[in-house]
């Protein structure tokens, strides 16, 4: 269209205005009894395709022509105006240049502002076997995230396939008018019409992309479970496998599913989306930290840090990855630049406390003492900074553990390091109180193995029960359970070896029969099984070759009511155990079948008078 013919519509389209300004009261309310349309129409930009395989430039500017000239017949013109493709040529002119010209994201976006577009179509020509193919995307321009992925169209002449790809976005377009009611139902906070509406766009048009993250978005708003925003999430990933939109849903879905490995994947794929937004890589860098990615986090963090070398950002998250690795030399490199170049890392004890550690960890151990004895120097009451310079100056931790006992005599990891250095100088006695204390002060150390370094040490002061009682209180207070019984069967065993090779007393089995029927208790075994029944036929053996020593019928009556007492424990544990046991489990069963009658008979003998009520007083 000419700019005269333009401006001639503009002069016609003026009159028209005063025409109905003087229509008469009666049109006029008949024109506000009309229903109200519900959104504003929306400005359609359809630019010059991109021409590939070698095509000509003027086949894009031709393509692109031959669809805006049919797209209008598949649509309400109430609803939608397409941009003349006379006044984009004109624009481009304007804007110096050549109207064949494909033009660039920045350009498209000047364009959109300028024709006050809502939306608009990229797209790319190319001449194949068939004829002209034509592959693009519907775009909103208010968020260019939000795009449409379009079916190719392919036919033996341009003007076909322009018709069958006008038609196409025509059809892309049926969702447009659901999601905005989406939208709308989310701000006004609405999730559940948001929903109703992205559904009924999605019904409306199967594949459609806009519609669908819409509908992810909602879903989150109501607090949908995430299984279920995946699916969704990926089911608009199978249509638009780049929209970012529904990349970062899925992640965030997958971290709260804890698929930590395929939550990496979506993110990293979310940063390729667009290289360029250094806000966005922050974020994903400290959600693939945050959400246990380390890993995966560190090279992709250690590539934005060479590439952006100013951008502290990317080196916090940098030294982060490489101290969660354990990549030692990389955290120790990481750290080095953060205190020089970051105020905030100078004024971090713990900065200072992991530089110390990571400098040890990479076999620089002077470097650690240096940090953390500047540390110790810049954060003197930071009693942890203390614990590890202490350690790593263990040359000279005569002096410095009692100092510092002194200045933080609460402190549970001075007070555990303290006890090590006095069970290694032999007393196990101060050993203990000083582990109690700990113990006391650290819920940590009361959850990990602190109650086994004091069962540990009551074994060797020789009070067995007391250890056991040390694990009782382990187990309460959240200690592992395949440690604790463990240790206990290795204790009971310890016990069970020493009494058989030793003195073969009853105390001493009946020891070890405590320790292994505890360590059964918690968590049985096989062998847990047959050592307590072994020790129990130990008992009872014992108990009653006792008591055919004494003269003293209550003793004797008592050593054999234990063995009674023993004997259907021994003959439990003993048939309980695996098949692994039952050659090992023979001879003790039959020492059980030889002893039991013989105990039941020494029961009538020695405890009759004893169990024989007195004689009515007369």
């Amino acid at each position: 269209m000419t700019r005269r013919a333009r401006l001639s519509r503009r002069v016609v389209a003026a009159g028209i205005a005063l025409l109905a300004a003087g229509t008469p009261a009666g049109a006029q309310r008949g024109k506000k009894d009309a229903p109200q349309q519900e959104f504003t129409r929306q400005g359609l930009l359809i630019v010059n395709f991109a021409p590939r395989a070698g095509a000509d430039m003027k086949l894009g500017r031709k393509a692109a022509d031959a669809v805006r000239s049919r797209v209008g017949r598949f649509l309400d013109k109430k609803d939608v105006e397409v941009v003349d493709a006379g006044d984009v040529a004109y624009r481009m002119e304007r804007a110096g240049y050549n109207p064949d010209t494909t033009l660039d994201m920045p350009a498209i976006r000047s364009a959109g502002k300028y024709f006050r577009a809502d939306e608009f179509v990229t797209a790319s020509v190319a001449n194949g076997p068939a004829g002209p193919r034509l592959s693009g995307s519907l775009v909103l321009l208010r968020d260019e995230r939000l795009r449409q992925p379009l079916p190719d169209a392919t036919a033996p002449r341009l003007d076909s396939a322009a018709l069958l790809f006008a038609r196409s976005i025509a059809a892309a377009r049926v969702q447009l008018a659901p999601e905005r009611r989406c939208e709308n139902a989310l701000r006004a906070g609405s999730g559940l019409r948001a929903v109703e509406a992205a559904r009924e766009g999605v019904n409306a048009y199967p594949r459609g992309a806009i519609v669908r993250t819409c509908l992810v978005w909602a879903l989150h708003q109501n607090g949908a479970p995430a299984a279920e925003v995946l699916a969704e999430a990926e089911s608009l990933l199978a249509i638009d496998s780049v929209s970012p939109h529904g990349l970062e849903a899925a992640a965030v879905a997958l971290d709260s599913l804890r698929r930590r490995e395929a939550a990496a994947t979506h993110w990293l794929r979310l940063a390729a989306t667009d290289t360029s937004d250094l806000d966005l890589d922050v974020r994903i860098g400290y959600a693939l930290l945050d959400g246990g990615n380390a890993a995966r986090a560190e090279p992709f963090l250690t590539a934005l840090s060479n590439a952006h070398p100013d951008d502290i950002r990317f080196l916090l998250q940098r030294w982060r990855a490489a101290y969660e690795n354990k990549h030692w030399p990389a955290a120790v490199a990481a750290g080095e630049a953060l205190l020089e170049r970051d105020s905030v890392s100078r004024r971090d004890s713990l900065f200072y406390y992991r530089l110390g550690f990571a400098y040890h960890s990479a076999n620089q151990p002077f470097k650690a003492i240096e940090t953390l004895a500047h540390g110790v120097g810049a954060f003197p009451r930071d009693a942890r900074m203390y614990s590890l310079y202490t350690q790593y100056i263990k040359a000279e931790a005569d002096t410095v553990l009692p100092r510092g006992l002194a200045w933080f005599p609460q402190n549970a990891d001075l007070l555990a390091l303290n006890a090590r250095d006095l069970r290694a100088r032999g007393k196990i006695a101060e050993a203990l109180e000083a582990t109690k204390q700990a113990v006391a002060l650290d819920s940590a150390l009361a959850q990990g193995q602190g109650h086994l370094l004091i069962a540990q040490y009551h074994i060797e002061l020789g009070r067995p029960d007391s250890a056991i009682a040390a694990l009782h209180a382990g187990l309460a207070s959240g200690e592992d359970s395949t440690l604790v019984a463990t240790f206990a069967l290795a204790k009971g065993n310890a016990l069970y070896q020493t009494a058989a090779s030793g003195t073969k007393t009853n105390v001493e089995f009946a020891t070890a029969f405590r320790m292994l029927a505890f360590s059964d208790s918690v968590r049985t075994s096989d062998q847990s099984r047959f050592l307590t029944g072994a020790a129990a036929m130990a008992v009872a053996q014992t108990a009653l070759q006792q008591s055919m020593k004494l003269s003293d019928k209550v003793e004797g009556c008592r050593l054999v009511r234990i063995a009674t007492d023993a004997i259907p424990l021994a003959r439990s544990g003993l048939h309980a155990s695996d098949s692994s046991y039952v050659e090992m489990a023979k001879p003790y069963l039959e020492v059980l079948e030889q002893i039991d009658p013989y105990a039941q008979q020494q029961v009538k003998v020695l405890c009759a008078d004893i169990d024989r009520p007195p004689a009515p007083r007369r």
